[in-house]
């Protein structure tokens, strides 16, 4: 159950054949654990990011998880080191980001859990799909079901006093183009905005979202509308044709996966060398000796274990020095770290930019 869900019918103009789930709405989206669960403060909206900063830092001293969230990388890695560097923060400082391996970010979110008093600087893979309940929160504003989305990782057992600080630091859109959410209008810069996000009433947000996403489609493809669309290309199962239409990602924004050598040390201290892991699995890919099942679970064994070392990068003219199928490889890949996380800087000037 989400409080974001948009009712797609509108994009149809029919609801032929569907049904809401809930029939009840009000019942739980205006519970007081689900509504007042975190209270929302919008005193550093107008502050520039120094103030921003010192409010986190305030905030630390109080022993309490702190979360966050930057709209582009740049920031969160800015803000990430300068929390880092400040002798006068006594509290863990970690940085989650799209950087992060699935092991890495597995770290974090372990150390996070477990740490009473942390700041968790991130960006917007914080949003969805990850199990944290932190005390505080502090947000870069963007697209207003997102804004959201943060707020359910603050207090989520509703066992103590959430609140989540909201400021305006980067603008939303160059990073969300021709995303008809990241007008202004549909932000928190609107008063209508936080009502819409205090009520949980995201019905009346969608509604002129729909709209404009209907409006910007039939002038974007002013021969082939969306009534005409969902009546022939989808109506007849015209799968190429859809595809085309629903495409969210274009071929240049692919990532591929890279396979960063290095030597690391896991949690529980055992000592795991990229170099030597890479050429084992090439090895069982080209051992014809082994039955299927046996060499499957061997797989399954070893490919748990570059999962340490692999990497999503965007899509580009990479220099690598090996490759396995769809797998680069990257030597010498201590020297695109710094003190455990990756130097990005190096990284978009050395292989390519990280996603």
């Amino acid at each position: 159950m989400s409080a974001t869900l948009p009712d797609l019918n509108y994009l149809t103009g029919s609801s032929t054949n569907t049904c809401n789930l809930i029939k009840d709405r009000e019942k739980y989206f205006s519970n007081p654990l689900f509504k007042n669960r975190v209270t929302i403060s919008y005193e550093l909206m107008d502050k520039g990011i120094d103030e921003v900063y010192n409010h986190v830092k305030n905030k630390s001293l109080e022993g309490k998880k702190l979360l966050v969230e930057f709209i582009k990388k740049k920031a969160a890695y800015a803000v990430f080191n300068r929390l880092k560097e400040d002798e006068e923060i006594q509290c863990k400082v970690e940085l989650i980001s799209g950087d992060d391996n699935a092991i890495e970010r597995e770290r974090i979110l372990e150390l996070v859990t477990k740490t009473p008093n942390i700041i968790l600087v991130a960006t917007q893979v914080i949003e969805a799909g990850v199990d944290i309940d932190m005390d505080i929160g502090n947000k870069d504003i963007s697209k207003l079901d997102s804004d959201e989305q943060f707020m359910g990782r603050i207090n989520r057992s509703c066992k103590k006093d959430g609140i989540v600080y909201f400021f305006n630091y980067d603008e939303t859109k160059g990073i969300y183009r021709d995303d008809v959410r990241a007008n202004k209008d549909y932000s928190l810069l609107n008063e209508g905005m936080k009502k819409i996000l205090v009520d949980k009433n995201f019905c009346e947000y969608y509604k002129p979202v729909l709209k404009g996403i209907r409006e910007q489609y039939n002038k974007s493809f002013s021969d082939s509308n969306l009534k005409d669309f969902f009546k022939n290309s989808v109506g007849k199962l015209r799968f190429l044709e859809i595809e085309t239409r629903m495409e969210l990602i274009s071929d240049d924004m692919w990532s591929i996966s890279v396979f960063i050598a290095r030597e690391l040390e896991t949690q529980n201290k055992t000592i795991l060398d990229g170099r030597e892991i890479w050429e084992s699995y090439r090895a069982l890919l080209s051992d014809n000796s082994l039955d299927y099942a046996e060499k499957e679970v061997k797989l399954s064994e070893i490919r748990a274990l570059l999962n340490y070392f692999i990497y999503q990068v965007k899509k580009s003219d990479i220099i690598y020095n090996d490759r396995l199928g769809e797998l680069y490889y990257i030597e010498d890949g201590e020297k695109y770290f710094k003190d455990g996380k990756i130097d990005k800087e190096k990284l978009i000037t050395g292989i390519g930019d990280f996603i």
